[in-house]
């Protein structure tokens, strides 16, 4: 028999990128919220950008609990202020790059704009959380962070980021570098050849960046890797090759699903288990903390994770 009118709608979540194929979020979603005995539809979309404005809008008139948005998409909510102004989103920073869309209908207050949606940001503080973690479990704290990564915008706003948000500060207890012997090792620090940005001087002590893994010498002083972008077994094998501090963590910050891609990053976890943090920890993480602010329903970060493992090894 079919349900009456009056009866409870299925909520309905999106996820939008462009390309979206490939990606894992719809299948990992359905799988914990079965899991959670959480009745929920997940729709995948493939939208450019002239059509996202048009199917956002059409999202939110349909009462969608939310979206969750493919890095394919973010730029043009997040840096795009026409687009964010005509989907009525609020919540935007500039700093903190929008990964999903809560529904948040029409204030009905005369004094209140109208809002469509409400920005979540988690991503940053989510893989920053794991890092941390991971060291504390060691007893290890920052010591230097690695970014690598071919953009130099990308470079800069996440050193930048995380010096300015101290991210990664895990204790008071810290380890820090006195500032005489940090002048010092300024001039001699082997992963910041000449031509890399100037070190960032933080209580992280420092964030050095190179543009690609042969700009890194076999002695590292960095125990956190942050490996933006670039050829997963040139990054695994340089971090194979150097000599690290103890406990140092290697986290896969790139967010696309190539499967050549994915198998490599998949090898160096089996090898490095927890001290190596891959994209889809950090996206199933994600998903955890975005799907109570959509559904007010808790999900599983194992079940999302494995369920991203499982679509991702067919």
């Amino acid at each position: 028999m079919p349900p009456s009118m009056d009866e409870k709608i299925e909520p309905v979540l999106a996820v939008i990128g462009h390309p979206v194929a490939g990606n894992p979020t719809q299948f990992a979603l359905e799988s914990a919220l079965e899991q959670a005995n959480v009745d929920c539809r997940v729709l995948s979309f493939d939208l450019d950008a002239e059509q996202l404005p048009i199917a956002l809008n059409g999202m939110h008139a349909m009462s969608f609990r939310g979206v969750w948005v493919d890095v394919s998409c973010r730029d043009q909510i997040s840096k795009d202020s026409n687009t964010t102004d005509q989907l009525h989103i609020t919540g935007v920073e500039q700093s903190s790059p929008v990964e999903a869309l809560r529904n948040a209908p029409e204030s009905k207050s005369g004094d209140a704009p109208p809002s469509n949606w409400k920005a979540i940001a988690v991503r940053e503080d989510t893989w920053t959380q794991l890092v941390r973690d991971q060291l504390e479990r060691g007893g290890f704290s920052v010591q230097q962070v690695l970014i690598i990564s071919a953009d130099a915008d990308i470079r800069k706003q996440l050193a930048q980021r995380l010096v300015a948000e101290n991210q990664l500060a895990a204790t008071e207890s810290m380890q820090t570098i006195p500032p005489d012997k940090d002048a010092s090792a300024k001039e001699s620090t082997p992963d910041c050849p000449a031509g890399v940005e100037p070190q960032l001087e933080s209580t992280l002590d420092r964030v050095v960046t190179v543009t690609s893994p042969d700009e890194i010498t076999t002695t590292s002083l960095a125990n956190v890797w942050l490996a933006v972008d670039g050829p997963a077994s040139e990054i695994i094998d340089a971090f194979r090759r150097s000599t690290t501090p103890p406990g140092t963590v290697l986290v896969d910050l790139n967010e696309n699903w190539d499967a050549n891609d994915i198998s490599v990053w998949e090898r160096c976890k089996m090898d490095a288990g927890s001290n190596c943090i891959t994209r889809w920890d950090i996206h199933a993480a994600c998903l955890a903390k975005v799907v109570p602010q959509w559904l007010g329903s808790e999900v599983q970060v194992d079940v999302l994770r494995e369920a991203m493992e499982e679509y991702l090894s067919v």
